[in-house]
């Protein structure tokens, strides 16, 4: 194992030794073990290229947590704040002891342990990061048995006080969790009360302008048809103030979309990146232009498609519609998820087998696994391990363009299998509803 796995596995022993238990799908687990790897889910689907440094300190967060019970000091806020303020030194410590022991130089063992810490929070970005994945953990998988607990006027207090720790960004992420009905209502509640609505933008979703933003097809019979497809269905909604289509590189060019909407006198601007991860062109290249735009009205950019928690049960459902009309049986197929992969950053792969992983865990097809365009395991490689077994390729991509329409086809053909092509996902019917929901859970109805 290399120096980062030793110490993953090491915090996992540790946190394994917890008493404290919790129920998993009918199974008995460490508390702290599974808390770990929630932290480690959610981080992956909010920072899909954090550092090695944030993902260790995600994953000790809660490091032998069961150690320092909150009885141990005095039942009152200042023992409260004397209580987290020993937690975060002492996470930090055990940490380094792991860490150290695996190799890890000081520098290294100093960063994970400052992000323990939660140092320079609002100024480090990945303190700032590690703090939103913390209250998402919190929102999806333990604010319901918390609620249960306590009265409902104490529970909104609880609620503002964790949105107040988070970064936009965790806003519009919380927005799109699949919360417990009873959480999302008293976050609802809870911003409402707080008279800011921070979450839920104050301005009614009639006076926005969406822009579905995409890289642009290249290849294909028809490029950029399934994006300019979402957008017209979107529109014909009448939901919205206006909704365009806009490309980095081709046509309908992005700037003119976003200028347009502006001179139709549209007060807010929600851009809705049509990508499969939060890498280098959402982050950077998309971020970049908007900012050169100078846009004079508030702008909102979204959580790209392919971070949507409800991507992998619409990928499973095509699956199983491709299986049914083949007359197979989605329990003997072999699921292969193709992503685009990328020789320069690894936000592409890392989405790509999150969600694989995620329609893995329903345990609806014989196997799921992941192959790539770009990077290994490559798409024909994965494909000439078993060629002659039922296989269904997913392509995780939004458009129809040269990877999606011609690439993935001529991969399958060559490679002599009898794989099937159930198409790329950005063509499903579900998706404008995903779009479509995204758009208004972070807007006033």
């Amino acid at each position: 194992m290399t120096p980062f796995e030793r110490a993953f596995f090491q915090i996992d022993t540790a946190n394994a030794a917890d008493p404290n238990s919790v129920d998993i799908d009918g199974t008995t687990r460490p508390a702290e073990l599974v808390y770990s790897e929630r932290m480690s889910a959610m981080l992956q689907r909010l920072v899909p290229d954090a550092s090695e440094a944030l993902r260790l300190a995600a994953r000790a967060q809660h490091l032998r947590r069961w150690t320092i019970p909150r009885e141990t000091y005095p039942m009152d806020r200042a023992g409260y704040h004397r209580w987290r303020g020993e937690l975060k030194r002492r996470h930090a410590e055990w940490a380094a002891e792991i860490l150290q022991d695996c190799g890890f130089d000081a520098p290294a063992i100093e960063r994970v342990g400052q992000l323990i810490r939660k140092e320079n929070l609002k100024t480090d970005a990945e303190s700032q990061a590690l703090e939103d994945v913390a209250c998402l953990v919190f929102l999806q998988h333990y604010a319901a048995d918390f609620a249960a607990k306590h009265d409902r006027e104490k529970m909104i207090g609880i609620v503002q006080k964790t949105w107040k720790k988070m970064s936009d960004r965790g806003h519009e992420a919380a927005l799109t969790l699949a919360l417990d009905p009873a959480v999302r209502e008293l976050v609802v509640a809870a911003l409402a009360d707080a008279g800011s609505r921070s979450g839920l933008r104050t301005v009614h979703i009639g006076d926005v302008a969406v822009v579905l933003a995409a890289h642009g097809d290249r290849g294909g019979l028809h490029p950029n048809a399934t994006l300019l497809m979402h957008a017209a269905a979107l529109d014909a909604m009448g939901l919205f103030h206006s909704v365009g289509a806009g490309i980095l590189r081709g046509e309908p060019i992005l700037d003119d979309t976003v200028r347009a909407a502006v001179a139709a006198g549209a007060k807010c601007l929600a851009v809705y990146p049509m990508f499969m991860a939060d890498g280098y062109f959402t982050r950077k290249v998309l971020t970049q232009r908007l900012a050169a735009l100078e846009i004079p009205i508030d702008v909102h950019v979204l959580a790209p498609l392919g971070a949507d928690p409800r991507l992998p049960e619409l990928i499973a459902a095509e699956v199983i519609a491709t299986a049914s009309s083949h007359g197979l049986s989605p329990e003997t197929v072999r699921l292969v998820v193709v992503g685009h992969g990328s020789k320069i950053g690894p936000a592409s792969a890392d989405a790509t087998r999150a969600v694989a992983a995620d329609i893995a865990g329903a345990r609806r097809f014989a196997s799921v696994e992941t192959a790539f365009l770009e990077e290994a395991e490559f798409l024909g490689d994965a494909l000439r391990r078993d060629v002659d077994r039922p296989t269904i390729v997913a392509g995780f991509f939004s458009g129809d363009g040269l990877h999606a329409a011609e690439d993935v086809p001529e991969i399958i053909a060559e490679c002599g299998s009898v794989a099937i092509y159930a198409g790329p996902i950005g063509k499903a019917g579900g998706i404008t509803e995903i779009i479509r929901s995204a758009l208004t859970a972070s807007f006033q109805q």
